[in-house]
C-alpha cells in the first residue's frame, strides 16, 4: 500500500495534532513504553503526526523541541490553555469518581454479605446489589464529594 497525503487547512492541521497531543498522553499513561508493539506503533505514528504539524508555521511557535527524547510537543503555556488539556482533565476527573464509587460500591457488597456470599453470588445478582450501591455512593458523591466519606484504619493501623 502506497502512502496516503491529506491536504488540511492550517485550523485542521492543528486540530489533528492537537488530537495526536491528547492521544499521546493518555497512551503514556496507559501503556508504558516497551510493553506492547501496539502502543509502540501508535506512539510513533502520533510523534509523527506532531511532527507534520511542526511544519505549518502558525503551529511551529507554539511548538518546541523535547531535548531528552527528540520528539517536538507544544509548549507548556499553549497546553495550559488548549481545548485538549480540558478533555484530559475531564476525563480524569470522571474516570476517579466512576472508579472510586465502582470499588466502594464492591467493598460495601462484601461487608455487607461477607466474601464468601459474595464468591457464592452469580455475576448477575453481584450486579445487581452492586449497581443499587453505586447508585446510592453516587448521589452522596455527586453532592458532597468525598467531604462525607469515612475511611477507617484497623487498630493496629492508627
Amino acid at each position: 500500500m502506497g502512502k496516503v497525503t491529506l491536504e488540511l487547512s492550517e485550523p485542521e492541521m492543528r486540530d489533528l495534532a492537537e488530537v495526536c497531543a491528547m492521544a499521546l498522553t493518555m497512551l503514556g499513561q496507559a501503556m508504558p513504553e516497551g510493553r506492547n508493539p501496539r502502543a509502540d506503533s501508535w506512539h510513533k505514528l502520533l510523534v509523527e503526526i506532531i511532527k507534520a504539524g511542526r511544519t505549518v508555521p502558525g503551529i511551529a511557535r507554539d511548538m518546541e523541541l523535547n531535548p531528552d527524547c527528540g520528539y517536538w510537543f507544544f509548549k507548556r503555556s499553549y497546553v495550559d490553555q488548549a481545548f485538549y488539556s480540558d478533555v484530559i482533565d475531564e476525563y480524569r476527573d470522571a474516570s476517579f469518581w466512576e472508579e472510586l464509587v465502582a470499588r466502594l460500591a464492591g467493598r460495601t457488597l462484601v461487608e455487607c454479605y461477607g466474601q464468601d456470599a459474595v464468591d457464592a453470588m452469580s455475576p448477575e445478582e453481584r450486579s445487581t446489589y452492586v449497581s443499587e450501591m453505586e447508585k446510592t455512593l453516587w448521589k452522596e458523591v455527586s453532592r458532597y464529594g468525598v467531604d462525607r466519606l469515612m475511611f477507617m484504619l484497623a487498630p493496629e493501623e492508627s
